[in-house]
Order: structure tokens, then C-alpha cells, then sequence
């Protein structure tokens, strides 16, 4: 599809094409890659994003957003790619100008406006959807010690369960601040941050990437078990336990066990190794696919049906796995360890599990965490895990010099 760039303004920021897009109540997904140092954002003029199952054969380019429960990939919201801000400029495509002039012009006119940005430019959640409550450590302990009772008793492999924890946002609180800040402390993770009317504000790092697809294949990755970064970075003398190495076997076994029952011959694998994620670290192991396109494209059809949610986030078996969260968690993990990401916007997609992750209420921000369970697990270690998790987004939000010029991100900007 042809990207027809606009008439050339003064240069435009990350901050200023969100601003625009709040104050114009549309759509807005925000995004740096792993590895990249420049952002790039995509607005629906529609105003809203629209709940439809994912075609990765459709030339539309939409970033979307996926719930942990997504039944027949038929519950994840599509942001239209109207209007895509690249480090070239601003660009739009033909067929999103019908019926949408208006809206569009307002939005390009906010754009290059003074930028006066509202001290609540964020969505909240739907009305009646308040924050859920908060897990003492108690009650995680007891769910966790519930999960290793299920698992013995139906001798199953692993159960993910997660709690949530509620933190007043800082004084002076700016998404886009948050955001640079993440990008910052996570280099190598997919940082998003996605505002929808309706729907509310999320802010994440994902570690974690359910798939991608770009002209050399398909790819994917095992992702579990966590500990703290050494003090001296060295990622060498990390040390793993027993109940740490088997938690992300049984993810690459699983993944494995999807190749072979889809019959894809020539998996690439590398791995199990010792990644960085922040202050944390997990083991990781990738898997890479090259075949023809149209192959690929309903091979990752089916691969997001059958590993979403993914092992890592939910457990084996997945059907047993996920009747015991739902029905014991005690709260609505939402958009938390769904995914999300670009589809087939500049020629890529992809899509990450949707970890690290906060949404934003009015004055606090629920942040998720969770951990895998075994039969091995210990409750109190486990809760340390989550405590671990949870204090790697407290920093970032609540970080004294968390501004959108930090030398230490390259905020984007951009000449259309």
C-alpha cells in the first residue's frame, strides 16, 4: 500500500502527535521496537478502535491490542494506520481519507499548533470498570499455594498466576514522559504506550515476542523464569535453578510440539540463553521459520490461535491451565499478558505478549505481575518474583528525571 506523505509542516514530535490525537479523542498507539532508538505512531481518525479478528493477509496496516482471553482471535481492538508517524514525516493513506477530511484536518492542525497539553491527557478506563483490588501478600501466597495443590492433584506441568498492585501516579504525571523513560530503561523490550476512547490508557516494556513476520520468516520466542540482573551486568554468571530451567523447557517444548503438529519441517532454534530485560533477566530461546509468504501468513494464523495465551503467561496444558485462572485469580487481567503490536505497517508485523504493562486510572495506575507455578514452586519465592517485577515499572513511573528529552532516549522528530 502507498504511503502518501503530507504537505510539509514544522517538524512534529512524539509528543505533539499525541496530544493531537487526545485532544481530537481518537485512537493512539505509541511504539519503540526492540534494539531501535526512534518511536514511531499510528492515530484512527474513526476516533475508536474496533474489535476484529487479525488477517495477516490484508494490506491494512492497524496496530493492534489483544485481551488475555481472546476466544477465536475474534476480542482483539484494531487501531487503523490513518495517520503513521515515521522518522521520515507524517504519511496517510488514500483509503482512509473518505468521510474522515474533517477530522483529519483537525488533527494535522493540532499537530503543528502550539502544543498545550492538558495535565490529564490520558483515557480512563469505561465507566463502571474501576480498578480491581489489590492482592495482599497473603492472598497471593494462598492462590499460589491453591495452584500447586491443582497441579498435584491433576498432575499438570504449570500454572501462571498474577495479581495486580495499585501506586498513586507522581505529581505532574505525563504519559509520554513515561514512555521516553521506558525506553530508556529497556532497550532491547517493544515499549508501547496504547490510549483508546472508551477503553483507557495502557503503558508497557514487554520482554516477551508472540510473533513477527518481515520478508526473512516468521519468528517467535520461549520466554520464562526470572531473576535479578547481577549488580556488574554480567550476564555469564547468571546462575538458574532447577524449577527455573524446567519452567522454560516446558515453553520451548510446547512450541516445539506446535511445529511438529503443524507439520513445518526446518525450525530454526537458538538457545536456551540468558537475556536482559531491565534490572531482570529470563531465559530465552528463538525460533525462526522461512517458508513462502502465503504460507507464512496462515501459518501465523494459526500459531496466534494456538499459543495465545502463550505457556509463559498462562500454562500447560492451556485449557486447564486457564479454567484454573480464571476461575481462582480473583480479577479481570484485561489487555495484561494479551498482546499486542503492529500488523503489516511498513511491511512488518509484529506482536508481543503484553507484560511489564500498567493501565492508568485517574490518579493511581494498576500495574500486573505474575509468575509461573510448579509443583516445586515456593510461595514465598514466588511473591519475591512479582515484587521484583513490579518494583522495575515503580522506578520508571515514579523516576525524578522521567522527561521525553532524557539523553539517554532519542525522542523522534520528524519533518513530514
Amino acid at each position: 500500500m502507498t504511503l502518501m506523505p503530507t504537505t510539509p509542516f514544522d517538524p512534529v514530535s512524539l509528543d505533539t502527535f499525541y496530544n493531537a490525537a487526545i485532544a481530537n479523542n481518537l485512537a493512539v498507539a505509541v511504539w519503540r521496537a526492540p534494539g531501535e532508538t526512534t518511536a514511531q505512531a499510528v492515530v484512527d481518525l474513526s476516533g475508536n478502535a474496533h474489535s476484529t479478528p487479525i488477517d495477516f493477509g490484508s494490506s491494512q496496516p492497524a496496530f493492534v491490542v489483544a485481551p488475555f482471553v481472546n476466544h477465536d482471535n475474534k476480542s482483539a481492538l484494531r487501531i487503523e494506520a490513518d495517520v503513521h508517524l515515521t522518522a521520515s514525516g507524517i504519511h496517510q493513506y488514500r483509503q482512509s481519507w473518505n468521510g474522515q477530511r474533517q477530522t483529519l484536518e483537525r488533527f494535522l492542525a493540532a499537530c503543528h499548533a502550539p502544543d498545550r497539553a492538558s495535565s490529564h491527557n490520558w483515557y480512563l478506563p469505561a465507566a463502571g470498570s474501576p480498578p480491581g483490588r489489590a492482592s495482599t501478600r497473603d492472598e497471593y501466597s494462598q492462590l499460589i499455594r491453591s495452584a500447586i495443590r491443582f497441579i498435584t492433584a491433576n498432575r499438570i506441568e504449570k500454572v501462571v498466576v498474577s495479581r495486580m498492585t495499585e501506586t498513586p501516579l507522581p505529581a505532574g504525571f505525563a504519559p509520554m514522559a513515561t514512555f521516553a523513560h521506558l525506553c530508556a530503561a529497556y532497550p532491547r523490550a517493544f515499549v508501547s504506550l496504547i490510549a483508546i476512547p472508551g477503553v483507557g490508557t495502557w503503558l508497557g516494556a514487554s520482554p516477551e515476542l508472540l510473533l513477527s513476520i518481515d520478508t526473512y520468516g516468521l519468528s517467535t520466542v520461549a520466554l520464562a523464569a526470572t531473576q535479578a540482573l547481577p549488580h556488574n551486568g554480567d550476564l555469564e554468571a547468571v546462575r538458574w535453578s532447577r524449577k527455573e530451567i524446567e519452567e522454560q523447557a516446558l515453553v520451548s517444548s510446547y512450541i516445539r510440539s506446535f511445529f511438529r503438529d503443524a507439520g513445518v519441517a526446518g525450525v530454526r532454534e537458538r538457545g536456551p540463553e540468558t537475556v536482559q530485560a531491565g534490572n531482570v533477566v529470563h531465559l530465552q530461546t528463538r525460533f525462526d521459520v522461512h517458508l513462502p509468504e502465503p504460507q507464512l501468513q496462515l501459518l501465523a494464523t494459526t500459531m496466534l490461535t494456538s499459543l495465545h495465551p502463550t505457556s509463559a503467561v498462562c500454562g500447560m496444558p492451556k485449557d486447564r491451565a486457564l479454567a484454573f485462572i480464571l476461575a481462582n485469580e480473583g480479577y479481570d487481567r484485561s489487555f495484561y499478558s494479551g498482546f499486542l503490536g503492529p500488523v503489516n505497517i511498513s511491511g512488518q508485523t509484529r506482536l508481543h505478549v503484553n507484560l511489564r504493562c500498567m493501565q492508568l486510572h485517574d490518579a493511581s495506575a494498576s500495574l500486573f505481575v505474575g509468575g509461573g507455578i510448579t509443583a516445586i514452586s515456593d510461595a514465598d519465592d514466588e511473591w519475591r518474583e512479582t515484587q521484583l517485577k513490579a518494583n522495575t515499572l515503580l522506578r520508571v513511573l515514579h523516576a525524578d528525571d522521567a522527561q521525553p528529552g532524557d539523553s539517554r532516549y532519542q525522542t523522534m522528530t520528524a519533518t513530514p
